[in-house]
């Protein structure tokens, strides 16, 4: 990186812009691809895999590339292991920015006490949103690919699985058996629903374009695997759903409930940072229509 991220001059009502908080979120990426590409490469060397006559081979190279990293050296190319302390400056500096800038953001206060959430992971969804066009909880969840399409349901009458794919999606010809692994000789067959089939966005439906943004998407994900994880307050929404969901969709693999369970708390806790964000900012909040769960 050409010019260290310290030096950014960063004012207080700039801060939490959401281009600029964008734009750096990206270096930050950036150097840390930078560090783990040189990282493999180092990897390579030292395990033997390649210019085996250089350093030998050793087992774990962990402990080196920590000490690379310091400035020290461990026998590799000099100018690679330069290259990977260079990397590992220029990706902690990056965090350390992106820390400062989150601590400024107006959303910081209300995000740092959810349990699961850090200033990495909250630079990264924080950097795909802009609260002021977000008028309802629904906007924030069609942004983040967590809203829902037409679909169609489609149940197995030899094994009981159950599956829903977005109209017009072509249905594979073939299945796993719901307890199982094996392949169902059986044949998914269209289900006459009286209530609407609504089902997640999938990209290939649009002719290969997402109607939603991709990396806000990955966000939520990665924000929904942490609370859980972590014992956050929302990992009751996620117990909540799914329990309800083995009960009610005995047809649904747990796959499906795991993940359909993860959407219901990721919303859940979009709706109420939705809600604290535009508070903060002094912005009109209407409640929300649906009760907390």
């Amino acid at each position: 990186m050409a010019i260290a991220l310290n030096e950014f001059p960063a004012t207080p009502h700039e801060t939490y812009a959401g281009s600029d908080l964008r734009l750096l979120y990206q270096l930050f990426e950036e150097a840390q691809r930078s560090r783990i590409a040189h990282g493999e490469r180092l990897r390579a060397i030292l395990q033997g895999r390649s210019f085996p006559r250089l350093v030998g081979s050793i087992g774990d190279a962990d402990p080196l590339l920590k000490a690379i990293g310091q400035g020290e050296t461990a026998g590799a190319p000099r100018i690679l292991e330069r290259a990977y302390s260079r990397a590992v400056d220029d990706e902690a500096s990056a965090a350390a920015a992106l820390r400062e800038t989150i601590e400024q953001h107006p959303a910081w206060p209300w995000l740092s006490n959810i349990t699961g959430i850090g200033h990495l992971l909250a630079a990264r969804l924080l950097s795909r949103l802009d609260v002021t066009r977000a008028e309802t909880p629904s906007a924030f969840w069609a942004y983040c690919g967590l809203g829902t399409i037409p679909g169609a349901a489609y149940r197995c009458a030899r094994c009981r699985l159950e599956l829903a794919y977005p109209l017009g999606y072509e249905v594979p010809a073939t299945h796993r058996a719901l307890a199982g692994r094996r392949e169902c000789p059986g044949e998914l067959e269209a289900v006459a629903d009286n209530q609407a089939t609504r089902v997640a966005p999938r990209r290939g439906t649009l002719g290969g374009r997402a109607g939603y943004d991709a990396q806000a998407r990955i966000s939520c994900y990665l924000i929904g695997l942490s609370m859980p994880r972590c014992r956050s307050e929302y990992r009751s929404f996620y117990d909540s759903a799914r329990a309800k969901l083995a009960v009610s969709r005995p047809g649904w693999t747990p796959k499906r409930c795991h993940l359909t369970a993860l959407r219901k708390m990721e919303k859940t806790f979009l709706r109420d940072f939705r809600l604290a964000w535009r508070s903060a900012v002094n912005m009109p909040v209407v409640p929300p229509y649906f009760p907390r769960m």
